[in-house]
Order: structure tokens, then sequence, then C-alpha cells
């Protein structure tokens, strides 16, 4: 092979790792939920199913977010709010920039890989946020009386304080049924849902109280570890 092939194959080789990597970045999404940022038809509003009507966040300048609930839908279980999307990939990792309000039980957090009836929110897995603790759920709804049910995974007893940015982390593999989290920089929490099928859509889920969210990076390949390694 003389000098000049090998010229052209290394060449070739530069070209092709550059596109690649190219395709990669281009697949990676940032979202603004910034007001006149964000494309309300790429989301789809969700209710549970006792919700008699959907409940919409409320536009900021830099969020979207939900404010204090009455004490009334709080007892009618009507104090949440959730949109989703479809990332495009069942194998992928998206970020949740978002701010925990002042009041008590107050839980902004995300869901993933939901299964849903017109409207209505049948099965997912839901991570909420607040400011005592990270705690996993599998949601699930009773098909007689359509109430949703919540089966409590795991939960970090973590301290985040209100009214300060916040990054949720969440990597999803459907060949793996797994999902890593990891809230700021909390230690990775790696479950298996060898019973719920991992999907591509995604979403974010007010709860309880006032929160904002102001962004949702999506991305097709994750970093977050599946399992620890040694130190380097």
């Amino acid at each position: 092979m003389t000098r000049r092939t090998l010229l052209v194959l290394s060449l070739l080789a530069m070209a092709l790792s550059s596109a690649q990597l190219g395709l990669a970045r281009e697949t990676d999404r940032t979202i603004s939920f910034a007001e006149g940022q964000w494309n309300p038809e790429q989301w789809t509003p969700l209710r549970l199913p006792l919700h008699p009507e959907l409940q919409t966040f409320i536009q900021r300048p830099k969020s979207l977010g939900t404010t204090s609930f009455t004490e009334e839908q709080k007892r009618q279980h009507l104090d949440n709010v959730l949109m989703m999307t479809d990332t495009g990939t069942e194998e992928g990792e998206f970020e949740v920039v978002f701010r925990i309000g002042p009041e008590d039980g107050t839980a902004p957090g995300v869901f993933l890989s939901p299964t849903w009836t017109g409207d209505a929110l049948e099965t997912g897995i839901a991570v909420f946020v607040a400011d005592y603790t990270m705690a996993v759920w599998l949601v699930g709804t009773d098909p007689q009386t359509r109430e949703t049910q919540y089966k409590h995974l795991v939960r970090l007893a973590r301290w985040q304080a209100p009214g300060v940015n916040h990054v949720l982390r969440c990597r999803y593999s459907s060949a793996r049924s797994t999902v890593a989290l990891q809230v700021d920089d909390s230690d990775v929490v790696v479950l298996r849902f060898p019973d719920h099928q991992i999907n591509s859509y995604v979403g974010i889920w007010g709860c309880h109280g006032t929160c904002d969210f102001y962004t949702m990076t999506i991305r097709r390949d994750g970093t977050l570890p599946w399992s620890g390694a040694p130190p380097q």
C-alpha cells in the first residue's frame, strides 16, 4: 500500500469520524421552557384518570411551572400537572433543570415510559424531588376504580434547598429494562423494570406546590453509569 493511499484512507477515516461526531451532536437537543422558546405542539398534556379535566402549566418569563394548590385541590388529588414529549429513542438520557417551591411537600419531578388512554396517564415511572428526598415510584391505574396507584421503589435521604436550581438526570434503556438516576451530585441510583416496557416518551410533572422547570436536555447516548467502576 503506497503512502498516498494511506494518506487518503486516513483522511477518509477522519472525515467519517467527524461526521459521526456531528451526527451525535445533532441528536442532542436542549429545550428551554422560557416564554416563546419551546414548541407546545411537541408536547402532550396528560391528566390522572380521575381528574375531570387537564391541568396545565403556567408560562412564566423564564420557565414553566405550577402555583400553590388549594386545600380542596389537594383533597381531590388535583395538585398534579403533567406533559410529555417523544425523545425518539428508547436508549438515551435526559436532564431537567428545575426549582422547588417553598410549600411543604412540593415535589417537582419527571416521568418516563408512560402508557396512556386518550389524555389519561395509565402507567409510568415517576421520579419526584422534594426538599428532603428524591423518590421513585411505579405508577399504575386501578382498572375498576380508575384511581392512580403508586408503588414506592426507592428514595434518597438527601436535602435539596428550595428556591435554587437543581438538575435531575435520567438514563434509560429498553434493552436493559433499566433506569439510572442522579439529582445534582448524588450517587447514581440504578433500577431495573423487568415488567415495565421502557419506551421513548418522557415528561415533567409538577406536584403538590409551586415549582419551576427551566430546561430539558435530551441525548441519544447516556453517560450515567449502570454500575460502579474503580477510580482512575
